[in-house]
């Protein structure tokens, strides 16, 4: 009798980002494990192609991000994304997919499955791409690491970040959330900050453990963070995409029929003119002198003009297929995409959106394996080629991409965070016995 993990995903993780958990939950299942994806409709293809069970929740994320909000969060306005109405729908749909299970997983954006674990009595997870953990080296969403703040004051402020960000997200949540627990889970209110300042924890969720999917080689851990804030490395499909992917034709060719091209892509992001910012991307190739494969994504990033020959335009390819064969990649900076980038040892230029992207561009720029980051809004063709010749003819960023790609081949961080995740599943100390 195998223990039931179960995978709460909030409907507003981006395609790539799914990849980590995917790659988890494959390999519970292998190890005898009983796992599930709770996630957005957008997410059931990809479960069924890893053959993973699947409990869909209410509502789109493409169409989330397509809505007036949603662009204006493109934008990086503090909008509020999900209403009541919905995040109602996702705790009740959510309540009634983890009857039974041992283990839940959730990521940063899912908080609210907290409340699920303890009306359930199962065990809780956070599964982060992100630094989420308060600490005194930099603010939120403000990493790297490195830039490592001396002065007392800024230690504090940057700590105080963390917790401002939290308050003001539970604020927005909690009167429908308090009403929720003791409504709908006939729990206790919890305090007006929130869970974190709760005294009357059960056993099983006080200090959960927080696995943040990165490793050490790309943002190292703040020293100051609590022993349940663990970085596991990485967590790559161990079965690569590129030995059954069979490219079509006419992008074969593309590839055998000149220098190796750069790779233009932004996944999810939905901007508010694709079509110009489609323009930008070729004219920097026109500029720099540079073959590009564009992908156009759910914004459809792509010029009103006809394409020239050096532009080839690709729907979708596995990233672990492409990228190895390219000079280097622009891309939006989701943790997802950089990950990729650094796996296959190659250079890149994040143009970003919003949120984490911005610092994702930085922790590149100091890992000397990117001369610039952008923002969508303001990125210029003049600015873009030269990103795009730096990267192709400064040796120092693919040799710095290539010693990365190496050193990450010889971490596991997939077996490191299983074996986390395992231990959670062990049989656990009852209160009174501790």
């Amino acid at each position: 009798s195998f223990a039931r993990s179960q995978e709460a995903l909030n409907s507003l993780l981006p395609r790539a980002s799914l990849e980590p958990y995917l790659a988890l939950l494959l390999e519970l299942q292998r190890l005898g494990h009983s796992v599930t994806l709770i996630g957005s409709t957008n997410f059931a293809d990809a479960a069924r192609k890893a053959a993973i069970a699947f409990a869909p929740l209410p509502g789109n994320f493409r169409d989330l991000l397509s809505s007036p909000a949603g662009l204006e969060l493109m934008q990086g306005k503090p909008v509020r994304l999900v209403n009541d109405a919905l995040l109602l729908q996702w705790l009740s749909t959510a309540r009634e997919a983890i009857r039974g299970c041992d283990l839940l997983l959730a990521p940063p954006l899912a908080l609210w499955a907290y409340h699920l674990a303890e009306a359930e009595g199962c065990r809780f997870a956070v599964l982060s791409p992100i630094p989420v953990v308060a600490t005194g080296a930099f603010p939120f969403l403000k990493f790297p690491a490195r830039q490592h703040s001396t002065s007392w004051l800024k230690r504090q402020l940057n700590r105080l970040s963390y917790r401002a960000f939290r308050l003001i997200k539970w604020r927005q949540e909690s009167r429908l959330i308090q009403d929720f627990r003791s409504q709908q889970l006939g729990l206790p209110r919890l305090p007006w900050t929130g869970a974190g300042e709760r005294r009357d924890a059960p056993h099983q969720l006080k200090s959960p453990p927080i696995l943040h999917l990165f490793s050490c080689r790309v943002l190292e851990r703040p020293a100051d963070w609590p022993a349940h804030a663990q970085i596991t490395g990485y967590c790559f499909n161990p079965t690569s995409t590129s030995e059954s992917y069979s490219p079509p034709l006419d992008l074969q060719r593309f590839l055998e029929a000149g220098p190796p091209p750069f790779y233009a892509g932004f996944g999810s992001m939905i901007p508010h003119h694709p079509a110009s910012l489609g323009e930008v991307l070729v004219e920097a190739a026109r500029l720099a002198g540079q073959r590009l494969i564009l992908s156009p994504g759910w914004g459809r990033v792509v010029p009103s003009d006809d394409l020239p020959p050096t532009v080839f335009l690709l729907e979708e390819c596995p990233h672990d297929w492409l990228f190895p064969q390219l000079r280097g990649a622009v891309h939006h900076g989701g943790a997802g995409t950089t990950a990729a980038t650094l796996r296959s040892g190659i250079p890149s230029t994040v143009v970003a959106f919003f949120a984490d992207q911005p610092a994702w561009g930085r922790t590149l720029e100091e890992l000397g394996v990117s001369p610039a980051t952008h923002h969508h809004t303001t990125l210029t063709a003049p600015a873009l080629a030269e990103c795009l010749r730096s990267m192709a003819e400064i040796p120092s960023y693919r040799c710095r991409a290539e010693q990365l790609r190496d050193q990450l081949a010889a971490e596991n961080g997939l077996a490191t965070a299983v074996a986390a995740l395992e231990t959670l599943l062990e049989p656990q100390p009852s209160a009174q016995e501790t």
